[in-house]
């Protein structure tokens, strides 16, 4: 699990970060990762909580890429808001779904560090792709426009 988040700057309200028809190429990847590390800091979440959000990414991106078409090209979608007291990151393939060869041990990290480095991690696949939907609770923080954090505040 992501470390709890506590003191430092409250997050600010930012509009949500949304790329969509990103072509999956391992080349794209920093890019983005660096995009949604620098999004997380500008809604003030914290050095910790930044770099878990943009590595948990990364590895659901990595996926999409290399698991999603087949080593063909084919389009992604990375989300990533404030909500709830929390902050979402979802990542959208519309390839199919691959399992892992068996007898591949080395390549078949990138879930469960995904599913350590969120508060929660759900891993959607279906005919039209795949989704990885990861949330951090933001705890001791108030997410600017949530009353009822708020509320439980103060």
């Amino acid at each position: 699990m992501a470390p709890a988040q506590s003191g430092g700057p409250e997050p600010r309200s930012v509009d949500a970060l949304r790329r969509r028809g990103i072509l999956a190429s391992a080349g794209s990847l920093p890019v983005l990762r660096d995009e949604l590390d620098q999004w997380a800091r500008n809604a003030g979440l914290g050095d910790s909580l930044a770099g878990a959000l943009a590595l948990a990414t990364y590895e659901a991106m990595a996926n999409a890429v290399e698991h999603a078409y087949g080593g063909m090209p084919g389009p992604f979608d990375v989300e990533a808001s404030l909500v709830d007291r929390g902050v979402e990151v979802t990542v959208t393939d519309h390839g199919s779904w691959r399992s892992p060869q068996d007898g591949d041990q080395d390549r078949k990290r990138g879930l469960p560090l995904i599913h350590r480095l969120a508060d929660e991690a759900v891993v959607s696949a279906g005919q039209n792709g795949t989704r990885v939907r990861m949330r951090w609770e933001l705890r001791g923080q108030r997410v600017e426009g949530d009353l009822s954090a708020a509320d439980a505040a103060g």
